[in-house]
């Protein structure tokens, strides 16, 4: 069990973005061990940070400053966050900031104050662990009040370490008064913060009575709960929009000023108690929520008119049954807007890759720049993005990686530029006093930072951060050949940090393509098939010449996949046939050069990451994954798909959650159908995809009752030898 929890942070000080790594303690002792792994991690994933502050109880607050500033055990610590400041906070017993020393000093303190710290950590959680349950096109939900609306507040969706349960606990001790002797809450969410509340208590006044529990079931109750006679009170709400709990509860005879919210997300946060207010603030709460959610009144409620059914919530949790699945068939529509007009520039050339890499660093998609500069409508985009972007004043190019060389020295060339060419190890010699060879000062004559392939950007803001120390004058031109985004949302995050800068006129950020595509880190399917090949093994299940022969294959990491990511039943591999509904007309015909497998996986990809990142909207289709809503592929896909490439394409590039069809239902029933019907025509053409098939169902991705396995799996005298024996394999393996 963690101790600590972490936080990234920007504030800005002095118009310089200082980049800030908070690390909350939750109790009084700092274990060098887990700081060291902590801090490993952050910088593995984010670089060093500025400043570092960590937080703790103001008992502890002296061992603490003496450990992370002196101790040996904490050198590594020290050496690791290189010239970061390191700032200590002491928090008393009302969450007020009773100590703070800088303990390692660096080039910039944040002078973070506690308060919005604790505002903004605890909002990172709600963004993170998904704290709006949303509706979906066939339910919404109907509030104790009589509105109607899309989305409620879930606090238990926030509680999953101990660390963080502990941090949110810190936010609420204002909501306390010193006498408080009874925490009533609204949810058995709740228990587990007023015992971090009291586990703050025992150390910071021990001389206080423990606050006792008392659940009084939201609205299901509060006109019958006795508020007062157990003790003096204090009333925690989980989660309001509105306050209109809390009005109850006051009509009860309990003061306003002992009551409070732990979760606001209203329209005038300063009426009420909060301990967090949610809501979107540019300078305080950047993390906030800034889109309104829908509220209707039953007589004039959109969500209704578009045919979805009103969910009344109640009870202390809001309880509603478990999810009910929904199964989303892909159209045209679904695509990502113009889609189908990059992936006319960017396939056929080999350039969209999958590696099978592990570890940080990995990147799944794989995108060759390099083989685009064959492509002549992509190599006029960033014709276009040099004559439109790059002046003949630059000097300088900051080059990303050696990937991008040739990116970098193609745009240059198109502006008729002739900079000194920068890689990123170089920027920690600049100095706003270099000038160039007629002694003209380089800090402030535009400088191009090119990157033939970004994901999340983050290296882009690192070299933001650098050259707001050396070239801080200097206008910031960031040219892109092609952006990985999660969502489209994501890409407007990136290009609005980029482009801030306190002078005159904002700096440039411009690109030639954009592909929605999943991050790196979510779950790879060709690790999911070596890991499987490999359990064959380890299971003394022998395995022929074929899947040898793949499996070292895979093992090859460093040679990405183009036109081998499927696994075909004879020796010529999965090929896309004309009339790909997401390609233009002409595409999937097209011979020479003929699209690749990665081109249809990538558009596969693209269409199901637009899915999951869509924004929820009455009537809308999406792919969600959440406590209360589960959509699912429909099983209709892989018939409406009926060509292998495709077929193939939706079963790797789907989660396994998407194509989860292990309940016995009728979607698992059908499942079961669609899948025997490739596997009997496993010797025609209509059965190619066979094989990916069972490696899906082997590796555990495509996951089905036993019932239908034992009819999926039965011997088939049609097989095809490699068909057969990943069949044989797996009935062996789980049967």
């Amino acid at each position: 069990m963690s101790s600590l929890c972490s936080f990234r942070l920007e504030r800005s000080v002095d118009d310089r973005q200082v980049d800030v790594l908070v690390v909350f303690l939750s109790i009084d002792e700092l274990r060098s061990e887990e700081l060291s792994s902590l801090v490993d991690r952050e910088i593995e994933k984010d670089l060093a940070p500025d400043e570092m502050i960590l937080i703790t109880r103001r008992t502890s607050f002296d061992a603490v400053k003496e450990a992370i500033g002196t101790s040996p055990e904490c050198e590594v610590v020290r050496n690791r966050l290189g010239r970061a400041a390191v700032t200590v906070i002491g928090f008393g017993a009302k969450a007020n900031e009773v100590n703070r020393e800088v303990v390692k000093h660096g080039p910039v303190v944040s002078g973070f104050p506690l308060s919005q710290i604790g505002r903004r950590a605890v909002t990172i959680l709600f963004q993170k662990y998904g704290g709006f349950v949303e509706a979906n096109s066939n339910y919404h939900f109907l509030n104790p009040s009589g509105r109607h609306t899309d989305r409620f507040i879930r606090l238990s969706n926030l509680l999953i370490s101990s660390a963080e349960i502990s941090l949110v606990a810190m936010t609420i001790l204002p909501l306390l008064s010193s006498d408080a002797e009874v925490a009533h809450v609204d949810t058995p969410a709740m228990f587990s913060i007023v015992s971090a509340i009291n586990d703050h208590l025992k150390s910071l006044a021990p001389t206080r009575t423990w606050l006792r529990c008392e659940n009084f079931r939201s609205y299901v109750n509060v006109h019958k709960h006795d508020f007062t006679s157990a003790g003096n009170p204090v009333i925690l709400i989980s989660a309001s929009s509105s306050g209109s709990m809390a009005n109850l509860i006051a009509d009860r005879g309990v003061p306003a000023d002992q009551i409070g919210h732990v979760l606001y997300l209203g329209e005038d946060p300063a009426s009420v108690r909060c301990a967090i207010d949610l809501t979107y603030d540019k300078d305080i709460n950047p993390d906030g929520i800034n889109d309104k959610r829908a509220t209707y009144s039953e007589s004039q409620c959109r969500l209704c008119e578009a045919g979805s059914v009103p969910v009344p919530l109640k009870g202390d949790q809001f309880d509603m049954g478990g999810p009910d699945f929904e199964p989303l068939t892909m159209t045209k529509d679904d695509a990502p807007l113009g889609l189908g007009s990059t992936l006319k520039r960017l396939a056929r050339y080999s350039a969209l890759q999958i590696s099978t890499e592990k570890g940080s660093k990995a990147r799944q998609y794989y995108v060759d720049v390099d083989q685009l500069f064959g492509q002549k409508a992509f190599v006029e985009r960033l014709q276009y993005l040099a004559r439109r972007h790059v002046p003949s004043t630059v000097r300088e190019c900051i080059v990303l990686d050696k990937g991008s060389t040739a990116f970098a020295e193609l745009i240059m060339k198109e502006a008729e530029a002739k900079p000194k060419y920068l890689d990123r190890a170089s920027l920690d010699d600049l100095k706003d006093a270099d000038e160039t060879g007629d002694q003209k000062k380089l800090n402030g004559l535009p400088i191009v930072i090119a990157s033939g392939v970004i994901e999340s950007g983050r290296s882009l803001r690192d070299i933001s951060r650098d050259l707001r120390r050396s070239r801080p004058k200097s206008p910031q031109i960031y040219l892109v050949g092609v952006f990985k985004l999660p969502s489209s949302a994501k890409g407007g995050e990136l290009e609005k940090t980029l482009v801030q800068t306190h002078e005159a006129s904002k700096h440039a950020f411009a690109c030639a393509e954009r592909l929605i595509l999943p991050p790196s880190g979510t779950a790879n399917a060709w690790h999911a098939e070596l890991d499987f090949l490999n359990k064959l093994d380890a299971n003394g299940i022998a395995i022929s010449d074929t899947l040898k022969a793949r499996r070292d294959a895979l093992n090859r990491s460093s040679e990405p996949l183009i036109n081998e990511l499927f696994v075909s039943i004879g020796l010529e591999p999965l090929r896309i046939q004309p009339g790909f509904v997401f390609w233009p007309q002409n595409l999937s015909a097209s011979v020479d050069p003929s699209p690749s497998q990665g081109d249809v996986f990538y558009t596969i990809s693209s269409v199901l990451q637009g899915l999951r990142t869509k924004a929820p909207e009455p009537g809308g289709r999406s792919l969600r994954t959440n406590w209360f809503q589960q959509t699912r592929l429909d099983p209709a896909n892989l018939g409406r798909f009926n060509d292998g490439v495709i077929q193939a394409s939706i079963l790797r590039a789907a989660r396994p959650v998407e194509i989860d069809y292990s309940n016995e239902d009728d979607f698992a029933r059908e499942a079961g159908r669609v899948v025997c019907r490739i596997l009997e025509a496993a010797d025609k053409p209509r059965g190619e995809v066979a094989c990916e098939i069972l490696i899906a169902i082997g590796s555990n991705r495509l996951r089905l009752p036993r019932s239908e396995l034992e009819t999926i799996l039965k011997h088939r005298i049609s097989y095809p030898p490699i068909v057969a024996e990943l069949a044989n394999s797996i009935r062996s393996l789980i049967m």
